[in-house]
């Protein structure tokens, strides 16, 4: 293997090499992505590219809900029989789920779907109770999904099988379940938490601290982007310095008010996970007399209203919300009508400036 060649391509190279030896054959099915993840020791998404190079040479047939095969398989379109989606969300509030939930339902509507909208609370035995309701009545063309928790192991993948095995198309949007071999739609959260973390960095801090949550995939994601930056930087991690949140603590800091600042202690930076942590952080810092930008700087992710309407307006990289709620639905659209449509998309975010971030 030469040291120039892409990743992606050892995947590929070495898929061709199992069909040229007979040990794959047509018709055979590809092992999962989070497998072939685990052989490699590569990301998803490289895995993804180097098997959608080879649906595109027709090496490899996907077929949504079933898997990836060797050779052209012919998929089976399902008739759409009902022209409903379930959609199953988290939250109903918060600043990110309104405009995103507009976002889908206004492309089922225009599509003539009629949506079908259910949400967790963020709590698996919710989703449980959801998924078997779903189900029993057998009564939609597609699913459109957030993780509850997806960080954590889900009781729940057996539900989500059998809906593949009716094949009915599902996508997830924000966050997905790692057991699951299904598409998801959300925003490139290593990247923009690297790039939030580089935007420190370049404004001279070198005592970086991290605020992230434990329990859902966005949070183990944003942290790694936290980690390429600071390694980039050759600025050593310090795991005193990277605080862990879940669910039932993002909104109520001030529970753990003196563990903070005491793990925080020396920073000049800190990387939110959201811009409900920035504030929060914002409100306890300033009641400690600890001045933003001055004595520590701020930045965070989603720019909401709250990153405007802070005490201390706050950098914060953008979230797509509504678009991204669109992307969504249009890609579930796709699957209904093409099952080997590969519904996954990655959104991009940049910086909107704003004064919490001090030059050293």
């Amino acid at each position: 293997m030469t040291d120039n060649k892409p990743k992606y391509q050892v995947v590929i190279d070495w898929i061709n090499e199992e069909i040229a030896s007979g040990r794959m054959r047509i018709g055979d099915r590809l092992m999962p992505e989070e497998k072939l993840s685990k052989k490699f020791g590569l990301c998803r998404q490289t895995i993804r590219r180097a098997t959608s190079q080879l649906v595109e040479e027709k090496v490899l047939t996907r077929l949504q809900g079933s898997g990836t095969y060797v050779g052209q398989i012919l998929p089976h379109t399902p008739k759409k029989k009902h022209m409903n989606v379930a959609v199953v969300s988290t939250y109903y509030n918060s600043y990110i789920f309104p405009p995103t939930l507009r976002g889908i339902e206004r492309t089922l509507s225009d599509a003539g779907y009629a949506m079908w909208l259910s949400f967790t609370d963020n709590r698996v035995e919710r989703e449980r109770v959801i998924l078997e309701d779903i189900l029993r009545k057998n009564n939609i063309d597609g699913l459109i999904v957030e993780a509850a928790k997806g960080a954590l192991p889900n009781p729940n993948l057996s539900y989500y099988k059998e809906l593949q095995k009716r094949n009915i198309p599902i996508i997830f949007f924000n966050d997905m379940y790692p057991g699951l071999d299904v598409p998801c739609v959300r925003l490139d959260d290593q990247c923009v938490t690297y790039k939030a973390t580089k935007f420190l960095i370049q404004s001279g801090h070198k005592r970086i601290a991290g605020i992230f949550k434990l329990d859902d995939g966005q949070g183990r994601r944003r942290y790694s982007g936290y980690i390429d930056a600071l390694r980039e930087a050759e600025i050593q991690l310090n795991s005193r310095t990277t605080i862990w949140i879940d669910t039932d603590s993002e909104l109520n800091l001030w529970e753990i008010e003196e563990h903070l600042f005491r793990r925080i202690k020396g920073c000049t930076g800190i990387v939110c996970y959201n811009d409900e942590v920035a504030v929060e952080v914002i409100d306890l810092a300033l009641k400690r007399n600890i001045k933003i930008p001055q004595d520590l700087s701020i930045i965070s992710i989603d720019d909401s209203e709250l990153a405007q309407m802070s005490k201390v307006p706050f950098t914060s990289y953008s979230h797509p919300k509504e678009i991204l709620g669109e992307k969504t639905a249009q890609n579930l659209l796709q699957m209904i009508e093409n099952p080997a449509f590969d519904g996954n998309y990655l959104f991009e975010s940049q910086a909107v400036v704003r004064d919490s971030i001090r030059q050293i």
